[in-house]
């Protein structure tokens, strides 16, 4: 793991903080914002069996500064980990920000600080910033009788001092266009990578 990063960014400061995958650690304006996170062993729904993590997070749980919310871009075990969302309720008290359809989810393990955004829609979060959820080409399925029940997406997060868009995961659509047109142009801006083979098969749900 890398070294403890500084508790907040000051106002028109922007630090960001690779951890695994998808999750970054995004501070901006004052409000520290975490994407995806992911700090279990396996992205399963068993402990025991399924992709297991081959790198530690780049940093560590307990060295995470105070988060303030944290976006949930789908229901995906590699994207919503309820473990990692548990620790951080408990340790933290986040407000999850997540798609139509998630909050039952986790409501049911008592994460209870959650709202729910559409494509397009936007909720005012601390310090004058927004969260804008975005459309994304990609899908949601955590069991055997839920596809697509629940909606994914991409979130901008917008400020006086600068936009960043945090994509989630997406194949290539023209929705980036139209995104990069509304909402931009971008001091920063994390796309998806990987998992794009076979393309076939993936240029549907991974650019």
């Amino acid at each position: 793991a890398g070294p403890k990063p500084i508790e907040r960014a000051s106002d028109g400061e922007l630090i960001v903080t690779f951890i695994n995958h998808a999750s970054v650690l995004i501070q901006m304006d004052g409000v520290n914002i975490l994407t995806d996170p992911i700090y279990s062993k396996r992205c399963s729904p068993l402990s025991w069996a399924g992709p297991m993590r081959r790198r530690p997070p780049g940093i560590n749980f307990d060295d995470l500064p105070p988060i303030d919310y944290v976006l949930v871009s789908h229901n995906h075990y590699d994207h919503l980990d309820m473990p990692t969302l548990i620790r951080l309720r408990d340790a933290h008290r986040p407000v999850f920000i997540t798609g139509l359809g998630n909050a039952a989810l986790l409501k049911s393990s008592r994460i209870d600080s959650v709202i729910e955004i559409d494509w397009r829609e936007s909720t005012p979060i601390k310090n004058d910033l927004s969260i804008i959820g975005t459309p994304a080409l990609h899908h949601s399925i955590r069991g055997v009788s839920d596809k697509n029940r629940s909606l994914w997406l991409g979130f901008v997060i917008k400020s006086r001092n600068g936009n960043v868009f945090f994509s989630g995961d997406s194949g290539y659509f023209d929705g980036f266009k139209a995104i990069g047109e509304d909402y931009g142009p971008f001091r920063l801006a994390f796309l998806p990578i990987g998992a794009y083979k076979p393309r076939w098969f993936m240029q549907a749900f991974h650019s």
